[in-house]
């Protein structure tokens, strides 16, 4: 069937991108793009430092200009929900009433924000950071002194503790596991995370366990099992997403750790397709089915499902990569670093800056990458390059900072 229609249900990055690359893709057809938030499609990763510092404003993580949508001949629906799917009829209806019929569907229904369901949970003073409203409100109570807590070691929490901290206030992360970002990098990555915090003052407090919320109508601290409480003038759950699923499973399509997908987009009903955090595919690289939350993955997996509605099918097998800002240091990750078996540690760069190759067995599975600015961009970009291309280079080489990577890459 030759397909004249594509609903969009999801208008953030991944959905906004999925849009217009359907016309750079030459798609001429109607594009329906729908999205629950006030705002046009936006770039995350801005939320926690930038944004929730003050640097850049909302303008400045729109994926395009105002008028891009009119331009592109995109219908964008903002502030509404997508409230039913009928797979069998191709409808979607609105929590308006109003219902648009499609040939092809995207999900791009991103994440749920993770919360705490402990007594207390709903007192004013606790937030999270997933949209540019809840930036903007956190942005409030960032004020010189005053008591932040964030619960959660992973990356968001991470990043929202540097930039409270930068904001001159009173800093405390509590993570549950008996060290952070546990789910993501080796120990020996996260080791060093954890020294530059501490080193610009923020308290780190390994396998926390809160029992409740403190207040009465605004958080005024965090109860722990023992029984102390922890005073806070503000408190910042970063526990993660969970995958927004609920539409799909309604409407019939297989669901696992997110909406699943083959190497195409593809879900197990013909026309539907998913990307972004809510997608969960198939990566013939791996052999396994997998879920990224990065802004590349929101941006690759998007193009191929567009070239996928457009007849153009490329199987999408990304070595995956993502970057994560605190204070004036960046974390760098490629490929799968959390299987590591072996870290081989290449060296001192400049300023303290350090690469972590990351084997299973003799396979080259990820690299981390810590340092100021952009000091291990390019050798994290080459060791990515090599998984790409399947070099499992020799340790000892890898070890041997007088040995550029790109003589390694091409020796192996």
């Amino acid at each position: 069937m030759s397909v004249q229609s594509v609903v969009i249900v999801g208008a953030g990055q991944s959905g906004g991108r999925a849009a217009a690359l359907l016309r750079q893709e030459g798609f001429q057809g109607d594009i329906t793009l729908i999205g629950a938030e006030a705002h046009p499609p936006y770039e995350r990763p801005p939320l926690s430092k930038a944004v929730l510092k003050g640097d850049k404003t909302a303008d400045h993580c729109f994926l395009y200009e105002a008028d891009f949508y009119q331009q592109q001949n995109i219908t964008l629906i903002t502030g509404k929900t997508v409230e039913a799917i009928d797979a069998d009829a191709h409808t979607v209806t609105l929590d308006d009433g109003t219902s648009h019929s499609f040939d092809a569907l995207i999900f791009a229904t991103g994440g749920v924000v993770k919360r705490l369901p402990l007594p207390g949970a709903d007192l004013a003073g606790i937030h999270v950071v997933r949209t540019l409203d809840d930036s903007a409100e956190l942005g409030k109570a960032l004020t010189p002194g005053a008591r932040i807590v964030v619960i959660g070691g992973g990356f968001i929490g991470l990043e929202t503790a540097a930039t409270a901290r930068q904001k001159e206030c009173d800093v405390t992360v509590l993570e549950g596991a008996p060290r952070i970002l546990g789910r993501s990098i080796p120990e020996v990555v996260a080791a060093a995370v954890s020294r530059l915090h501490e080193e610009n003052g923020i308290k780190i407090v390994l396998n926390a366990r809160i029992q409740a919320f403190e207040g009465s109508d605004h958080v005024t601290g965090i109860r722990f099992e023992d029984g102390s409480v922890m005073p806070a003038d503000a408190v910042v759950i970063g526990i993660g997403i969970a995958p927004g699923t609920d539409l799909a499973k309604s409407a019939g399509v297989e669901c696992g750790d997110g909406i699943m997908v083959d190497e195409f987009g593809a879900t197990n009903i013909p026309g539907i397709y998913a990307t972004g955090d809510c997608a969960c595919g198939n990566n013939p690289r791996y052999g396994a089915a997998i879920r990224l939350e990065s802004w590349q993955n929101a941006d690759m997996q998007a193009r191929t499902v567009a070239r996928s509605i457009c007849g153009k099918p490329e199987a999408y097998a990304p070595v995956p990569w993502l970057w994560s800002d605190q204070f004036d240091w960046t974390l760098q990750t490629a490929g799968l670093p959390h299987r590591a078996e072996k870290i081989v540690t290449r060296g001192q760069y400049e300023d303290g800056a350090q690469i972590f190759f990351c084997l299973e067995g003799d396979t080259l599975i990820g690299v981390a990458g810590f340092g100021k600015g952009s000091a291990i961009a390019k050798d994290v970009r080459m060791a990515q390059m090599m998984m790409e291309r399947g070099v499992n280079p020799d340790p000892a080489a890898l070890a041997d900072e007088s040995i550029p990577l790109r003589k390694i890459m091409k020796d192996g």
